[in-house]
């Protein structure tokens, strides 16, 4: 009878451990998996973030560019191909922007990233060099500000 008593405690202690062993490996991969997952998408995020803040300067630059041609003749014989890489940089910068949009749901940030692109979207419409400069310097502060704040919820 002992024999047959210590055989079931024998086989319940093998099944209570293999079974505490699953349950903690389960628990283990879970975790693992989560992280993997965040680290993942902090990944996009970073990638996002930073190919949008490079879009916004791009097209900051060329606006400021073509402002410069039309205003002051300055690339004057340049004029129709600043234009062209205006817009196109205009439409890589909103499909980044998108992009961004869908990456994340923070208000804070998705608002400097639309504050940022309307106020680069708008350089061209300066009257004079004194509002092409404030222009200047107010897009060059809002970009800072987008990448501030994608810092933060990274």
């Amino acid at each position: 009878m002992n024999a047959i008593v210590t055989s079931v405690i024998a086989v319940l202690g093998t099944l209570l451990g293999s079974t505490v062993t699953h349950v903690f490996q389960q628990r283990s991969a879970r975790r693992t998996e989560q992280n993997n997952r965040k680290e993942r998408l902090r990944q996009e995020r970073l990638d996002v973030y930073g190919r949008y803040a490079g879009l916004l300067v791009d097209f900051r630059q060329a606006m400021l560019h073509h402002w410069f041609c039309e205003h002051e003749g300055r690339d004057a014989d340049d004029e129709v191909a600043l234009r062209r890489s205006s817009f196109e940089l205009r439409s890589s910068a909103q499909h980044a922007l998108f992009q961004l949009q869908l990456i994340t749901d923070e208000p804070e940030l998705l608002a400097v990233a639309v504050d940022a692109f309307t106020a680069v979207g708008k350089i061209d419409r300066a009257e004079d060099r004194t509002d092409i400069i404030a222009r200047r310097d107010t897009t060059r502060d809002l970009i800072d500000a987008f990448v501030g704040t994608a810092r933060r919820h990274v």
